[in-house]
């Protein structure tokens, strides 16, 4: 068992998850969450996910929260991505496809939202990735040249994320001492 659940009056997104060895209910966020919003998780899993009609084992089954899951930040991403009905686009029972009320202009935004975090998160793994690579050059001892080829590729990387993310780094936040120069 594996779910998703969204409680909007404090926006956070919680993945539910049971555990055969522990016998645990076991819940991550994709954020931290304070002690009353756990409080208000943890209730509503027992009385909606720890019952005898999803799972016998679940009702002996302790909750436990395993902190943070990033990847559940994507999960919200989507969910936030359609927009609810509005009071003039209720649809009718007999309509056949919910989406054609959706405005263009939403579904537009959505996609560029999706590209914008796909895109700064790829340029956030590549500049791992180089400042690994540069670290590892340092350790065969590297010649000045060579450093600043990686400082320049540096520069480019953070230059190119800084295009598609919400919060843009400097060179200098990114930059490992080594090359500091």
């Amino acid at each position: 068992m594996k779910e998703l659940f969204y409680f909007s009056k404090s926006n956070v997104m919680v993945q539910v998850q049971y555990s055969y060895e522990s016998n645990a209910l076991c819940y991550a966020s994709h954020r931290n969450v304070t002690e009353v919003e756990r409080n208000v998780i943890e209730r509503y899993i027992k009385e909606n996910v720890a019952t005898e009609a999803k799972n016998p084992r679940f009702v002996e089954a302790t909750i436990q929260y395993t902190g943070i899951d990033y990847k559940l930040i994507n999960h919200l991403n989507q969910f936030q991505s359609v927009k609810p009905f509005g009071e003039s686009d209720q649809r009718f029972a007999g309509d056949t496809n919910p989406f054609e009320s959706l405005i263009n202009k939403d579904v537009e935004n959505s996609v560029q939202d999706l590209i914008h975090t796909s895109m700064s998160n790829y340029y956030f793994e590549k500049i791992g990735n180089a400042i690994l690579e540069v670290r590892k050059e340092l350790r065969n001892d590297a010649g000045a040249e060579e450093l600043g080829v990686y400082r320049h590729r540096l520069e480019e990387l953070v230059a190119a994320y800084n295009q598609y993310s919400n919060k843009p780094v400097t060179i200098e936040e990114v930059l490992p001492k080594e090359l500091d120069v």
